[in-house]
C-alpha cells in the first residue's frame, strides 16, 4: 500500500529516493517524508500531501548521501504531519520507515509509557523506531537492534532503518511486507516495489518472509530472524522503465485502456496449442498427472481479482464442466476453509502482494491444499508462494484503477479453463475453434477502443448521475460488477452491477425515468433472458446503452444506444464487453474534474488487512 525508497551511496540521497517514491506515487498516499543523514545527524523533511508539497516545502532537498524515503496511507493515526514518516525514537538517533500493521502495539506501547517514553505520534510505527533506538542505544548493531524489535513484533512490517551514528549502512526487513534491493556499483537502493528501482538498475535481489538485509555502498548481507546467514540470487528486474512513463497519454488509466491489445497478445504468446485446440500453462506441466484428479476448482482474490475470478469460475463450468466457484480471499481467509485435496484452488492478485489473498493462501497451504497462482508481477509473494502459476504479463499498472490487469487475469483463467476442457470433454475441433477465436482477441480489442468517442458522449450526458446500474447474465454478471466498480473507484458516482435474474428482486426499484443502465447482450445462451430484462426496465424509463451485436435489431429496438460487438466465441465475451465500460468509467471522472490515477481513499496494492 505504502511506498518505501532508500539509497546509500556516492549520489545524492535526496534525489534517489525522490525519484523512487515518484515512481510508486500511483500506490495512493496521503503524505511524503525523507530522512538522509549529514554532518552526523538526521535530517528530516515531512509533509502532509504530494510529494510535490514536500519539494516545495524543501527547497534544495537534504543533504547527504544516505537516506531513506516514505509515502504514508494513514492506518494508525489521521493524515497530520506528526504521523508522516519517517519516525525517530525518543533520542533522534534512528530513524525509520515501515509498511505494515504491528498487531500488539498497544502492548507494547503501554509498555514503553511505563518506561518513560514520551510520543510524539499516533502511529504504530514509531513503537517500532523506539524499540530499534533502544537496541542501539545499548550498544547493539543496527541490525542486532532490529532483529531484537522484529521479534518483539506481532504483525507485517516491510521496514528500512538509519543509524545517525553508522551512515555507513541501512537495514531492511521484510515481515508480510514486500522489500526487494537494487544492486549498483558502489551504491544500492531499496524500495517495496522493483518499479521504484528500475529507472536506476538493472539488478535485484527480492527478500523472502522473514528476511533482514544489512546494505552498504560496497554489497549486502541477508539474515534470517535468527540472525542465520541467508544465499540470496540477484534477479534482473524486467519491467521496462519506458513502459510505466505516461507518454502521449494524458492518464494512466487511460493508456492502460489501450495498451489492452497488445497486453492480451503477450499474455497468450506461446500459451496456445492451435493444432491440439488447447493451451499450456507452464507452470501447470510438473503437476499434469495430479491436474487429472481435480474435481473442484477454487477461484479467489479481492476487488477486481475477484471479478475475474468469477469469470474464471463461470468458464471452468461451463467449459471444462468442472465443479467451480469463486470466493472473497478476504472472507476465505477467516472462515477456516475445509480444504480438500481434490479441489485446486486459484489465487489472483495483480501485484501478488495483496494481504487478504495471501493470507488465504497460506490457510489453504497449511491445510494440505494444491495452490496455482495468477499474478502480474514477477517474484511476488504469489509467485513464489503458489505451488505453480502463470504470469500475465499486462505490463506495469500505474492508475490505481486496474484495466488491463482485469482482462490479462480474465484471458489467464480462460487459459486455465481451455487446458482442463481439453484435459476431459472438449474435442480437438471445438478447442481449436476457441484457440482461433483466442488469437482474434487482440484485434477485436481494438475494435472496441474505437467505441472510445461514443462512450465520451454517453459520460458527457450521465457521468455525473446519482445513480447507475450495470446488468448482465452468465459470464458478464462479474462484468457488470466490474463496470460499477470503476465508475465507483474513479468518478464517485453509486453504482450496481448485477445479475438481470437479481434485478427484479429489489434493485428494479431503484429506476426511474432517465437514470442510465448498461446492458451487456452478447448472442450467446443469455441473450434471451437479457431481452426480457431490457423489457422491464425500458418499461419504467431507463436510458439503456447496450453491448451488443451490431446487427441485433431486435436489442436496438429495446435500446437507446448499442455498442456493438465484433462477432465472437462466447468465451471470449467478458473481455470485450469491459472495455467500454472502462471508458465510460474515464470520461465520466474526467468530465467531473477528478484525480483519475489517484482517487481518494484509496490504493493500489492493498498490503495490510
Amino acid at each position: 500500500m505504502c511506498g518505501i525508497t532508500g539509497y546509500i551511496g556516492q549520489r545524492s540521497a535526496w534525489e534517489m529516493i525522490l525519484g523512487g517514491l515518484k515512481r510508486l506515487e500511483y500506490r495512493g498516499y496521503d503524505s511524503a517524508g525523507v530522512v538522509t543523514v549529514a554532518d552526523g545527524s538526521l535530517q528530516v523533511a515531512r509533509s502532509v500531501g504530494h510529494i510535490r508539497a514536500l519539494e516545495e516545502a524543501t527547497p534544495g532537498g537534504l543533504p547527504g548521501h544516505v537516506g531513506i524515503g516514505h509515502t504514508r496511507w494513514a492506518t494508525h493515526g489521521g493524515v497530520s504531519e506528526a504521523n508522516c514518516h519517517p519516525h525517530r525514537d525518543s533520542k533522534n538517533r534512528i530513524a525509520l520507515v515501515h509498511n505494515g500493521i504491528v498487531d500488539n502495539v498497544e502492548a507494547l506501547r503501554r509498555e514503553l509509557l511505563a518506561e518513560g517514553v514520551k510520543f510524539r505520534s499516533e502511529t504504530d510505527t514509531e513503537v517500532l523506531s523506539e524499540l530499534v533506538g533502544r537496541g542501539v542505544a545499548r550498544g547493539q548493531s543496527l541490525l542486532d537492534a532490529v532483529l531484537g524489535a522484529l521479534n518483539r513484533m506481532e504483525g507485517t512490517a516491510g521496514i528500512v532503518v538509519v543509524d545517525q551514528e553508522r551512515p555507513d549502512r541501512l537495514v531492511a526487513a521484510r515481515i508480510g511486507s514486500p522489500v526487494v534491493l537494487g544492486i549498483g556499483e558502489g551504491e544500492m537502493w531499496v524500495a517495496s516495489d522493483p518499479l521504484a528501482l528500475r529507472q536506476y538498475t538493472e539488478r535485484m535481489v527480492v527478500l523472502e518472509d522473514g528476511e533482514i538485509a544489512e546494505l552498504t555502498a560496497r554489497g549486502f548481507k541477508t539474515v534470517d530472524l535468527d540472525n542465520r546467514d541467508r544465499e540470496k540470487r540477484v534477479e534482473k528486474i524486467l519491467h521496462q522503465a519506458e513502459a510505466a512513463e505516461l507518454g502521449s497519454y494524458a492518464h494512466y488509466m487511460l493508456k492502460e485502456i489501450n495498451e489492452q491489445p497488445d497486453a492480451l497478445d503477450r499474455s497468450m504468446r506461446g500459451r496456445l496449442d492451435a493444432a491440439m485446440g488447447s493451451s499450456h500453462l507452464g507452470g501447470l506441466q510438473s503437476h499434469r498427472a495430479r491436474l487429472f484428479e481435480v474435481q473442484r476448482v477454487v477461484f479467489f482474490g479481492c476487488g477486481t481479482s475477484l471479478y475475474s475470478a468469477e469469470v474464471g469460475a463461470y468458464l471452468m463450468s461451463s467449459y471444462a464442466r468442472v465443479p467451480a466457484q469463486a470466493q472473497d480471499a478476504a472472507e476465505l481467509a477467516v472462515q477456516n476453509p475445509i480444504v480438500d485435496s481434490r479441489t485446486l484452488y486459484v489465487a489472483i492478485s495483480q501485484s501478488g502482494e495483496t494481504a487478504d489473498t495471501l493470507a488465504a493462501l497460506r490457510e489453504i497451504k497449511l491445510k494440505g491444499g494444491l495452490v496455482a497462482g495468477v499474478t502480474n508481477v514477477v517474484g511476488s509473494s504469489l509467485a513464489r508462494e503458489t505451488d505453480f502459476g502463470t504470469y500475465v504479463h499486462a505490463g506495469p499498472e500505474i492508475s490505481v484503477c486496474s484495466t488491463k490487469a482485469f482482462t490479462a487475469q480474465v484471458l489467464a483463467t480462460e487459459l486455465l479453463a481451455l487446458q482442463f476442457a481439453r484435459m476431459r470433454d472438449l474435442s480437438a475441433t471445438d478447442g481449436r475453434t476457441w484457440v482461433k477465436a483466442l488469437e482474434q482477441l487482440p484485434a477485436q480489442v481494438r475494435f472496441m477502443l474505437e467505441h472510445a468517442p461514443a462512450c465520451k458522449a454517453i459520460a458527457q450526458r450521465f457521468g455525473g448521475s446519482k445513480f447507475t446500474m450495470f446488468v448482465g447474465r452468465g459470464a458478464n454478471v462479474p462484468v457488470a460488477q466490474e463496470g460499477a466498480l470503476k465508475l465507483k473507484e474513479i468518478a464517485y458516482v453509486p453504482a450496481e452491477g448485477l445479475s438481470g435474474a437479481a434485478m427484479k428482486h429489489g434493485p428494479l426499484a431503484l429506476i426511474e425515468p432517465g437514470l442510465p443502465v448498461w446492458a451487456l447482450v452478447p448472442p450467446d445462451e443469455t441473450r434471451e433472458r437479457m431481452l426480457g430484462n431490457l423489457r422491464e426496465l425500458k418499461a419504467r424509463g431507463a436510458h439503456i446503452t447496450a453491448v451488443a451485436a451490431g446487427d441485433d435489431e431486435e436489442v436496438r429496438g429495446l435500446v437507446d444506444e448499442v455498442l456493438a460487438l465484433p462477432p465472437h466465441h462466447p468465451a471470449v465475451s467478458p473481455i470485450l464487453t469491459v472495455i467500454p465500460l472502462q471508458l465510460y468509467a474515464y470520461y465520466s471522472a474526467l468530465k467531473l474534474g477528478y484525480d483519475i490515477d489517484k482517487p481518494r481513499n484509496l490504493a493500489k496494492s492493498v498490503t495490510v488487512m
